[in-house]
């Protein structure tokens, strides 16, 4: 039977690999961007991204937004929704940092802190941006017929 995440994270300590998906672009590309989580040694904060199991059992790697006494409302940074309802014992680790090609870059670099804050704070704003351009793609693709 093959190892499952929360096996290498017990038995390594850490775990890296290659995530898909489009939920967590600019900062990590499909396919593209490897990740490195450590396992959680106390809550989580605003900002971090948590690695988490669904009740689904489906993986998840998003942005925790906002912190409640007994869990968390979380998003990737490319959606508007929010998951709510993440709880502690839902969440596998933190993403310590990723590779942008060779380079590593911590998760706790200040610039990437800043980048954070601000995707959490358009968050609200992202299916309004999505719906202006939606409706501009329409309007430009009748003029063009």
């Amino acid at each position: 039977m093959p190892e499952t995440y929360e096996d290498i994270l017990k038995k390594q300590g850490t775990l890296v690999f290659t995530p898909y998906g489009n939920s967590m672009q600019p900062l990590l590309k499909n396919h593209e961007n490897p990740v490195v989580l450590l396992p959680v040694t106390s809550r989580l904060k605003k900002g971090d991204v948590a690695f988490y199991k669904r009740e689904n059992g489906q993986y998840v790697l998003h942005r925790i937004v906002r912190v409640h006494q007994d869990s968390y409302d979380c998003s990737g940074d490319n959606q508007s929704a929010l998951e709510k309802g993440v709880r502690d014992d839902m969440i596998l680790a933190r993403m310590a940092g990723f590779y942008r090609g060779e380079t590593y870059v911590s998760a706790d670099d200040p610039k990437i802190r800043r980048y954070a804050k601000r995707r959490m704070a358009s968050r609200p704003f992202r299916r309004c941006f999505a719906l202006i351009k939606l409706a501009f793609r329409r309007l430009f693709k009748q003029t063009e017929s």
